[in-house]
């Protein structure tokens, strides 16, 4: 057993996971275990094409890898199905095992990348391929720190603003974004299942922050950047859409506390678009354009 830490959570695994931070003492919010699993649960819920859910437990398949069983938003069970790829087993254990667990927990999970900045927590979200981790590792080029790459998961309870849990310091690039960073794909671990590459980063923040914003991004046919403010029913949709595997919450019967946690997110913080061409990327314009809204990186608490 080893102890590391995610999403604000203290986790016992068996399994060893490296690029996760170590984590404190006390006791454990998630226990991950190595064991059988049934290949079905009893009277689910709601079901896809590869995981079906209870009231209290999600069971998912990763075809000749491993099937996952999630408990209450406490355990994680994996039951290898074949000596298959160690790095597919793990990337699915922190991708989909992680978002039905946070999910069982409460929290509104987002398909977002995010950032602190001197504002608090920033998020982008947006349709694949719009740019969310190229621009958030532009950011942290530029010096702010990050927060999460691709799964940001959000305490809307509290009493104050609603506050964003840092996840690993780990990002996925596609081979043209990492180049454009400045990355040598060679030297670079690849994500087998996305053909995305896993990037270490060493400006991290490992500590919760108040969510400050959250941006839509998005292409246009102009030739500038466009940064645009949004009425309430649209900053509701742009937060209810950009749900981390909405599918999993109709399955587990979330539906209706993830409708209240998306409108108190999108009515706490600022929901805003900024849309970019096509082509060229203009990547360093929309950087600038950023710096512009939440200022320069200073004074960031890093880890």
């Amino acid at each position: 057993m080893t102890r590391y830490t995610a999403y604000g959570l203290e986790i016992d695994s068996e399994l060893p996971l490296p690029w996760l931070p170590p984590g404190g003492n006390g006791t454990a919010d998630v226990k991950i275990r190595l064991g059988r699993v049934p290949t079905a649960l009893p009277d689910p819920l709601g079901k896809g094409w590869y995981f079906e859910a209870t009231k209290d437990c999600f069971l998912f398949t990763v075809r000749d890898t491993a099937r996952y069983l999630v408990d209450r938003g406490q355990r994680i069970t994996i039951d290898r199905i074949s000596d298959g790829s160690e790095d597919l087993l793990k990337t699915f254990l922190m991708g989909s095992g992680f978002g039905a667990l946070m999910h069982q927990r409460g929290l509104l999970v987002m398909h977002a990348s995010s950032v602190q900045t001197n504002l608090g927590a920033v998020l982008f979200v947006g349709p694949s391929g719009h740019g969310k981790s190229t621009l958030l590792a532009a950011l942290v080029d530029r010096g702010f720190a990050m927060l999460a790459d691709d799964v940001t998961a959000i305490d809307v309870e509290t009493e104050a603003m609603p506050r964003a849990f840092a996840s690993f310091p780990r990002m996925r690039l596609g081979a043209e974004a990492a180049k454009r960073i400045g990355y040598s794909v060679e030297l670079l671990l690849r994500a087998q299942h996305s053909g995305k590459y896993l990037v270490p980063v060493e400006n991290f923040c490992a500590e919760a922050q108040p969510v400050h914003a959250v941006y839509a991004l998005d292409v246009h046919d102009s030739h500038a950047i466009k940064v645009e403010t949004l009425g309430p029913h649209e900053r509701f949709t742009i937060v209810g859409n950009n749900t981390y595997r909405y599918g999993f919450l109709e399955a587990l019967g979330l539906r209706k506390m993830h409708f209240h946690a998306a409108a108190r997110l999108a009515k706490a913080v600022q929901v805003r678009r900024i849309s970019r061409p096509a082509s060229p990327f203009l990547l360093g314009e929309l950087v600038a354009e950023l710096e512009v809204e939440l200022g320069k990186p200073t004074a960031l608490t890093h880890e």
